[in-house]
């Protein structure tokens, strides 16, 4: 019998791994201008959404029914008390770097400014460096993104640098400015405390 863990619970969000029932929640979310104002990519029509995202739901549930941990996770964000869908996250491997991730959360409009990015953000660096042998976690976002760098610095990232005029959208160039989290680096008591809380 598989008594993987598949779902972990905060003080504001539970997350799960990604399953083809979220589909339609993130084509709505991915569909909004406001969401993807700082992300590199989208707004999504719900046919390129779903192209994207089938093959991810498809590999997480083969490698859940097989008893492994996805290889690339993708989770689910719920509202821990409503049950309501209100994001996502992911650890995404770098290529040709085992034991390096990149981190990454979309929070959908209505759950914003309320904690709901950062407990994710914490997830994702309790789940690489409890859950998989990470050694690295890298973030990035647009300069113009306050929130979500800031959301990294509480999380224990760094700042390593910026890439200018990286894209361009809404007619203009916008700046990169790029982070990292090595497990090395991590104040033990915080990790400590983030096993505490998702473990729970």
């Amino acid at each position: 019998m598989n008594n993987m863990k598949t779902e972990w619970r905060g003080i504001l969000i539970k997350t799960r791994y990604i399953r083809s029932g979220d589909l339609d929640d993130i084509c709505r979310m991915l569909e909004k201008e406001s969401v993807c104002w700082y992300l590199f990519f989208g707004p999504n029509t719900p046919e390129a959404t779903r192209a994207y995202f089938s093959p991810v739901i498809a590999a997480t549930e083969h490698d859940l029914s097989e008893g492994k941990m996805p290889a690339s996770p993708v989770f689910t964000i719920l509202a821990k008390d409503a049950g309501e869908f209100c994001g996502q996250c992911a650890l995404l491997p770098v290529d040709f770097c085992p034991g390096a991730y990149l981190a990454a959360y979309q929070i959908d409009d209505g759950f914003t400014g309320a904690g709901f990015g950062t407990e994710a953000c914490e997830f994702l660096v309790y789940y690489a460096f409890t859950q998989t042998p990470a050694y690295r976690i890298n973030g990035d976002a647009a300069h113009e993104n306050t929130a979500s760098w800031k959301i990294m610095e509480k999380c224990g990232f760094s700042a390593e640098g910026r890439r200018r005029k990286y894209w361009h959208a809404h007619g203009r160039f916008h700046d990169q400015v790029l982070y990292g989290l090595l497990k090395e680096d991590l104040d033990p008591l915080f990790l400590a405390g983030l096993k505490k809380k998702w473990e729970f």
